[in-house]
């Protein structure tokens, strides 16, 4: 698929920018003009009160009146659907203008930054921006729900998918790139539900299986009773006052009745109650998102299989949202005496809640699911927008395969990108260069796309066929005083699990930079010598990044380990770096002349 199909340009999301604002002013002045009849209609009312209704005609002046409330009522409802479609146009200009940022870097401000999803002991997190200031996830993550943020997540942190899943995903992620402004609503309305602890505890519980009226003869009594009351109270009113007198004895005798099996209940059902309130109330917020996505014609297999499982989820949550509305209505305590004595309300609301999680509750962990993976989707749909160039991968089948034409890091500025082609081809590259030079850059390039990749999302590259790989890095370290570890024990540390997962795993991807250099020059060239022909036995693929150039050596002595270089040129007393990416080991160094142009060294 060609990079071009999938990318937005920044006059295009202008030109939707516009529109939505445009589309803001037009609602804002259609509801200033509703606003200004209202205004109007409350003045006429006064003025039909006192001229028509006080000093002339009082039916005439009665009737005017209703007639000016009914138009001050259908005027109140027109303007505030006006001021809804005034919020969206201004939630979508808001959106649009947050990927122009991102299209043209000034997304660093972006506030969700993941920092707290991985720790410095995850494999490759840290070490490859993956999450935290400035990182992969704060550029496109767009997610609006707990579980749409946690699946996203996962999905950069441990994606463990097959090749057919990976394939499934991009033909996802490439629609929904193609669809920018359906994206941008999904967005708004998932906005709209929040990022919130509880919203996963809610579906826990909504799905736990657990119901406060085991009985279902007790349920039954429930439903005599409040017939019983309901019915003595309605021959009550509607007898005349010689035949009202044993239906009032009997409403009056079942109403105290009812009150004092809910003033009995009280204490377990209305913990319950509160607590799958709060749920439903915050659940039942994602009935409009689900909605929107069940209602979008898809062409690929994942998002239209998606689709059906949100699909299956609107009634229920509708339903979902009834309840809570009811539950709400005995939060006052008059209207909880009142209900409470005619239909047992409370003890109602808990059986139709019971009902509702022995119908739906196993099946609503599915809808948030595909909820959650929908909304990773949607964000892994950002980077063909605001990276040009990008491209969707290949999977494809062998050990160590990465080939990759124009291979840049998605993190960059796209007028600052340098790109390179690269081809690993299931060995072991040692990267040499002098300082600034590139190197590791480069292997964070390499690693954050076959992370992508494996998520089954596009790649910043005009090519990559790649075959899944587990990537482990070691590049950030540093010592630990309260553990009493140095940053050469900390780096021993991080290579040994790179050995054990390449000793199980043939799939490992391993990338390391500056091996061992807390160390000396003596013990860090044994040293690397010994792990590159470690993980070489082990046949496992990977890149190393080094100063010393004797550890350049050993391409000559093992077949599977391979040079190349970041090298940096000279004019005019200055030094230049293209960040190219060339065959073979360095030929240049650079430490004594930025010792020189920083004056520690004299010229």
């Amino acid at each position: 698929m060609q990079q071009e199909q999938m990318h937005t340009t920044a006059s295009e999301w202008q030109e939707l920018l516009e529109k939505h604002r445009a589309g803001e002013k037009k609602w804002n002045r259609l509801s200033l003009i509703f606003g200004l009849t209202k205004l109007a209609l409350l003045i006429t009312v006064f003025l039909t009160v006192y001229f028509i209704w006080l000093r002339g005609n009082p039916t005439l002046g009665i009737a005017l009146t209703v007639v000016q409330a009914v138009i001050f009522v259908a005027a109140g409802i027109v303007q505030a659907k006006l001021n809804a479609r005034m919020r969206f146009e201004s939630g979508m200009a808001e959106l649009v203008r947050k990927h122009l940022d991102r299209l043209e870097g000034r997304w660093g401000d972006f506030k969700d930054t993941g920092e707290e999803l991985a720790g410095p002991e995850h494999e490759y997190a840290r070490d490859l921006d993956i999450v935290g200031k400035r990182s992969l996830f704060q550029l496109l993550n767009s997610t609006g729900t707990s579980f749409g943020r946690a699946r996203f997540a996962e999905d950069l942190l441990c994606p463990r998918y097959s090749g057919k899943e990976i394939r499934e995903r991009q033909r996802a992620v490439a629609e929904l790139a193609g669809k920018p402004e359906f994206c941008c609503r999904m967005e708004l309305l998932l906005g709209r539900v929040g990022v919130e602890e509880s919203l996963p505890q809610a579906a826990e519980r909504l799905a736990d299986g657990k119901r406060r009226l085991q009985s279902g003869a007790v349920r039954a009594l429930f439903w005599v009773l409040r017939v019983l009351t309901c019915g003595s109270g309605l021959l009550t009113l509607l007898l005349p006052e010689s035949m009202a007198v044993v239906p009032g004895v009997m409403f009056s005798v079942l109403f105290l009745v009812q009150l004092a099996i809910w003033g009995l209940s009280s204490p377990q059902i209305r913990p319950f109650l509160a607590a799958m309130a709060a749920a439903s109330q915050r659940l039942s917020v994602c009935g409009e998102p689900v909605d929107a996505f069940a209602r979008e014609p898809f062409e690929s297999e994942k998002l239209r299989e998606l689709a059906s499982v949100l699909g299956g989820a609107r009634d229920p949550l509708r339903s979902l949202a009834g309840l809570s509305r009811r539950i709400g209505l005995g939060n006052s305590s008059i209207l909880a005496f009142i209900l409470n004595g005619l239909f047992l309300w409370d003890l109602w609301n808990a059986a139709s809640l019971d009902s509702w999680k022995q119908k739906w509750g196993e099946k609503s962990t599915d809808w948030f699911a595909a909820l959650g993976e929908a909304e990773s989707l949607l964000s892994l749909a950002n980077l063909p927008r605001c990276c040009t160039g990008s491209c969707v991968p290949e999977p494809v089948e062998g050990a160590g395969v990465f080939t990759a034409r124009a291979l840049g890091h998605p993190l960059l500025p796209n007028d600052a990108r340098v790109c390179n082609d690269f081809t690993l081809g299931g060995g072991i590259h040692i990267v040499s260069g002098s300082n600034m030079a590139g190197k590791t850059t480069f292997l964070r390039t390499v690693g954050i796309n076959m992370v992508l990749a494996c998520a089954g999302g596009f790649v910043c590259a005009e090519s990559l066929a790649f075959s899944p790989m587990r990537v482990m890095t070691s590049m950030r370290l540093s010592d630990d005083l309260s553990g009493r570890i140095s940053t050469f024990y900390a780096e021993l540390q991080r290579i040994k699990t790179i050995l054990d997962a390449a000793s199980q795993d043939k799939s490992v991807l391993f990338l390391i930079d500056e091996i061992f250099r807390g160390t000396n020059s003596v013990d860090r060239l044994v040293g690397a010598e010994a792990v590159l022909r470690r993980l070489e036995e082990l046949g496992v693929s990977g890149m190393i990044t080094t100063h010393d150039l004797e550890i350049c050596r050993l391409a000559d002595e093992r077949p599977r380990v391979v040079n190349c270089c970041f090298c940096e040129t000279y004019r005019d007393g200055e030094i230049f770096f293209d960040y190219k990416r060339r065959e073979g080991p360095s030929q240049t160094t650079n430490g004594q002349f930025l010792l020189r142009k920083v004056g520690i060294l004299a010229n």
